[in-house]
């Protein structure tokens, strides 16, 4: 039963991400094939394919969810919806707001939150890898960003 709740979780963010990836522009100097929707799209329906399959499949997973303590799924638990939340926030403002300061804040974030390590240092990797996309896709490769 918690596989097909989860599935249905993951098939509905995949959706979601899908919906996204669509919605960005379609139609670049390499025509449709180089319009940057293109990747995500594919993860998406990747996500939804796979969540597809856990949803249906008849036998159950093999790990034993009652060794696992009790503070720890909650943790666990609560780590996947923040996670989650960060995810569609970020898809939700991709095109609201520029890419280099939407996608800094989102890296650095997530490292904050989920690696626990200096702010300093990882704000600085976080912009220096967010310019160094939108550097690559918008001078190297001639594709858009939002």
């Amino acid at each position: 039963m918690k596989d097909r709740i989860s599935a249905l979780v993951f098939m509905t963010l995949g959706i979601f991400f899908l919906i996204g990836a669509l919605r960005m522009p379609r139609a670049t100097e390499y025509g449709r094939y180089g319009a940057p929707g293109i990747v995500p799209a594919f993860f998406s329906i990747m996500v939804i394919l796979l969540c597809l399959i856990m949803f249906v499949r008849k036998q159950r997973a093999s790990t034993n969810s009652s060794d696992v303590p009790r503070e720890i799924k909650r943790a666990e638990n609560r780590r996947l919806l923040l996670a989650s939340a960060m995810f569609l926030a970020y898809v939700f403002l991709l095109g609201k707001m520029n890419f280099v300061v939407l996608t800094s804040i989102f890296l650095s974030a997530t490292s904050i939150v989920f690696l626990k390590r200096r702010f300093v240092l990882i704000s600085a990797i976080s912009i220096a890898v967010t310019v160094g996309i939108y550097y690559l896709f918008s001078h190297v490769f001639l594709l858009p960003l939002p």
